[in-house]
C-alpha cells in the first residue's frame, strides 16, 4: 500500500498530518505504541523542515509506505542546504542536565524509535525516510 499527500509548510497542518497518518495506520493495522512512536516522528522531521527551511514556500510531501512487517515514512522537502539527521550527534544527557538545556531531543527520540533512517538529497531535493518495523 502507498499513500501519498502534500503538507503547507505550516504548523497549522500537523493535524492534517496526524489524520492521514491515522487512516493510512488503520488500513495497515498498526498497534497504538507504534503509531505513537510514527507520529511523534512526523512531528519532529516535519516542524524541523518547516522552521529550519523557512526559505523554502513548497509543500512538504509525506508518503507512507506499508507492508505487512514495516512501514516506510518519506518527507520530501525543496531545500538548497541539505540538513542530514542522520548525521546529528548522540545526546550527552550528562553534559544537557549539567547545562540545563530545553529541546534539542526530538531527533534523538526519532533515531531511538525508528529502526531505520535514511537521508538523500539531489537537485534541492531532500528526502527523509524512517522506517519501522511492525
Amino acid at each position: 500500500m502507498i499513500s501519498k499527500k502534500a503538507f503547507r509548510r505550516n504548523t497549522d497542518e500537523l493535524q492534517n498530518i496526524f489524520d492521514f497518518l491515522k487512516m493510512n495506520f488503520q488500513q495497515l493495522r498498526v498497534d497504538q505504541k507504534d503509531q505513537f512512536e510514527l507520529e511523534l516522528s512526523v512531528e519532529e522531521i516535519f516542524m524541523n523542515m518547516v522552521r529550519h527551511n523557512d526559505g523554502s514556500t513548497k509543500d512538504i510531501e509525506l508518503l507512507v509506505e506499508g507492508g505487512e512487517k514495516s512501514i516506510k515514512l518519506h518527507l520530501t522537502d525543496y531545500e538548497e542546504v541539505p540538513f542530514d539527521i542522520t548525521k546529528t550527534e548522540a545526546v550527552d544527557f550528562d553534559e544537557y542536565f549539567r547545562e540545563k538545556k530545553s529541546g534539542g531531543l526530538g531527533i534523538h527520540l526519532v533515531k531511538q524509535f525508528m529502526d531505520s533512517i535514511t537521508f538523500d538529497h539531489q537537485n534541492g531535493v531532500s528526502t527523509i525516510t524512517i522506517t519501522k518495523n511492525l
